[in-house]
């Protein structure tokens, strides 16, 4: 059988002819010259004995360089094609190393040749190796002898003095020994061994009503329990001379269950009673109960006399001013409430889940005839109120079909209305209320605030977008409503940073959020909503202030 001849099979050849020949003088400081390193990041020729040698899973690999073509337009995969057009095999093919005339043991020179025939015998010296020298006399090898990939073997002996050895060394060779551990399989033994030797559970409660069946105080079924299950009775006389009935075999007994049943053979701790009292003194931070914690923050005391109750929503007082015609900065003529601000707040309990209505007004901002003012209203959502949508009929459907108005805003949880509180006011003409952008809705521009009455426009879903008061009927809020004329609202609409569009962020309509920078909170970034409403529940502002809430 005959092998075809390639370049990966010759350079084998070649390899084993210049490491075996006596003519080529190799030594390992010679196939270290040689060798290939990785030397700052380059593939290198020639190593030291502190640095990596490479090596390359094919001889093709670790001599490319033999591979390029020569001056003479040769290569060894020319010389090789063309040896195997004319039938030429591995077995065929010979390689033949030649001293020359000026060749000596220190200082070899050589000819390689790949041998056919006598008309295809052909110098690869050249292919295979090539030499620089340097101005300063000094050599660098281009094309490295074909040895690099050989490895010496350097002999080495260490001498150990035992007895030092011994200081130092531990002998004990404990991959011999056994897995596991010794004592380990006692208590694992000793649980298999245990749950083998308890006996059934008893049945404490026949009767079903969980409660022990007791007669005179004492378990109905503690005696023939005892006798069908317990070595001990195997082991003495019955408990009553009258007993007639079945006594278990001292060989199938189990453990047996009360001290007081204990015969001579299993006095002194060998009962389950026994057991668990000794148990129950390695148990006693699991059974004691923790005491709880005392709460010593104060009680909250009221610290005003009562409050002006108003029965029912559009109800209430007017505010007017005796000494002067307008209260101060409420002058319709002059509207200097919208140069200066204003706040709102109020302590609200809301009675029932369907009221709807002013809570605080000025004037009347969304009036025909000479609108102007502010008001601070409650308005509420049923799941069931018809909407004008391509998907979605109502409500209910809007919310459950969105994740962040369903579990965010939790809107429609347990509830079939939602109570929202917002404030509106008319900014020398212009409509502005406290709606807010989210993820699921962007902020309408100005002038378009969501109408309560219209169910047919696109505001109309931004409803949901105010503040939600809790259905909480016992529950107190704390509402704080807001103008501030220096938030710059109108150029804040359409503000993008990176991939956040800031028309759909909640903390920017809030004024909490610079697009500048957008990883920090403020307290007023200047952008965003004028218009705010805030709340808090009297608890979790108690709470917040270090009362104690029931």
């Amino acid at each position: 059988m005959t092998t075809p001849i390639t370049v990966e099979g010759i350079l084998d050849k070649i390899a084993d002819a210049i490491i075996t020949s006596p003519h080529t003088g190799i030594s390992p400081a010679k196939v270290k010259q040689n060798q290939k390193t990785i030397r700052n990041g380059i593939i290198s020729i020639g190593r030291t004995n502190s640095e990596t040698l490479s090596l390359f899973q094919k001889d093709l690999k670790a001599n490319e360089e033999d591979l390029q073509t020569t001056s003479g337009g040769e290569t060894l995969t020319s010389i090789v094609n063309t040896i195997s057009e004319f039938g030429g095999t591995l077995e065929t093919t010979q390689i033949t190393i030649t001293p020359l005339e000026n060749s000596s043991p220190s200082n070899p020179v050589f000819s390689i040749y790949l041998d056919y025939t006598d008309d295809f015998n052909f110098d690869i010296t050249n292919i295979l190796s090539e030499i620089s020298t340097n101005d300063d006399g000094t050599q660098t090898i281009l094309n490295p002898l074909n040895v690099s990939q050989f490895i010496n073997i350097e002999k080495q002996k260490t001498t150990i003095n035992p007895q030092q050895a011994n200081e130092f060394l531990d002998t004990n060779i404990y991959e011999l020994l056994p897995d596991g551990s010794p004592r380990q399989d006692r208590i694992d033994n000793l649980f298999i061994e245990l749950n083998e030797l308890l006996p059934p559970l008893p049945n404490f409660d026949a009767d079903g009503d969980t409660l022990v069946d007791r007669e005179d105080g004492v378990w109905v079924g503690s005696d023939e329990y005892y006798y069908n299950n317990s070595i001990s009775a195997a082991q003495q006389p019955p408990l009553t001379d009258n007993y007639t009935g079945t006594i278990i075999d001292e060989n199938e007994g189990y453990i047996t269950r009360l001290q007081s049943n204990a015969s001579s053979f299993n006095s002194g701790g060998k009962t389950i009673q026994e057991l668990r009292d000794k148990l129950n003194d390695y148990l006693l931070d699991v059974d004691q109960p923790l005491s709880e914690a005392s709460d010593d923050r104060p009680e909250y005391e009221n610290q005003s006399n009562g409050y002006l109750q108003f029965r029912n929503l559009n109800q209430g007082i007017i505010i007017r001013n005796t000494n002067q015609e307008f209260i101060e900065g409420l002058n319709p003529n002059t509207l200097d409430y919208l140069e200066t601000g204003f706040t709102i707040t109020m302590w609200v309990r809301f009675l029932d889940k369907v009221s709807e209505g002013t809570l605080f007004n000025f004037g009347n901002p969304l009036r025909g005839e000479n609108p102007f003012g502010f008001k601070l209203e409650t308005y509420v959502i049923s799941k069931q109120d018809t909407i004008i949508h391509d998907s979605f009929n109502n409500f209910d459907e809007f919310v459950e079909g969105n994740d962040y108005l369903k579990n965010n805003l939790q809107l429609f949880n347990n509830v079939d209305t939602e109570r929202f509180v917002r404030l509106v006011v008319n900014d020398f003409g212009t409509i502005r209320d406290s709606h807010v952008g989210n993820p699921t809705m962007s902020k309408l521009l100005t002038d378009n605030i969501p109408l309560l009455d219209v169910t047919d426009d696109i505001a109309h879903y931004r409803k949901l977008s105010t503040q939600k008061i809790p259905q909480d009927f016992n529950e107190w809020y704390f509402i704080c409503a807001t103008f501030n004329p220096n938030i710059d609202e109108d150029n804040s609409y359409d503000l993008i940073n990176g991939d956040t569009d800031f028309n759909n962020s909640t903390d920017f309509w809030m004024n909490h959020i610079n697009p500048a920078n957008p990883q920090n909170l403020e307290v007023n970034s200047g952008l965003g909503n004028k218009c705010k409403v805030e709340i808090i529940s009297r608890t979790d502002l108690l709470r917040a202030r270090g009362f104690k809430v029931d």
